[in-house]
């Protein structure tokens, strides 16, 4: 006859959130004081703790999703409006180097950030370059 255990007791849930951190059973057993088998057995299919770990699991990483989704919400309005307004400038070259960028950016191995060194050897920042894209042209006259 099994015995009645609670799942939510501290050590239980702590040895859960540490499986969720990447921890080792070696690591997890040594911080709770149980025996590696112990921990072995709790997270094996139909474990004492297996089907609490999956139900944190997919909380959390639905914790994570949102805020991810949250975060992308957020900047892709700023990105957007930058490419638009890098786009948006007369000079071919800066709309070829912005492209370059994102693109190095988002793929890889950018040789420099625009921190560093402004835009490509420019000396102008984003900063710089979207405030000019952004001004009216002078009218011809």
């Amino acid at each position: 006859m099994a015995k009645n255990v609670d799942i939510q007791n501290e050590k239980y849930q702590e040895a859960v959130h540490l499986k969720y951190a990447g921890e080792s059973y070696i690591v997890i057993a040594k911080k709770l004081k149980t025996p590696l088998s112990t921990v072995r057995k709790w997270f094996m299919f139909g474990g004492l703790l297996k089907e609490e770990y999956d139900k944190y699991r997919d909380e959390q990483n639905e914790i994570k999703k949102a805020d991810a989704q949250e975060i992308l919400r957020k900047n892709l309005a700023v990105a957007a409006s930058m490419m638009i307004a890098l786009m948006g400038s007369s000079d071919d070259n800066v709309k070829f180097r912005a492209a370059k960028e994102v693109l190095d950016r988002e793929l890889g191995s950018p040789k420099e950030t625009v921190e560093h060194r402004g835009l490509f050897g420019t000396d102008l920042s984003y900063e710089q370059i979207l405030r000019k894209a952004r001004e009216k042209p002078p009218p011809d006259g």
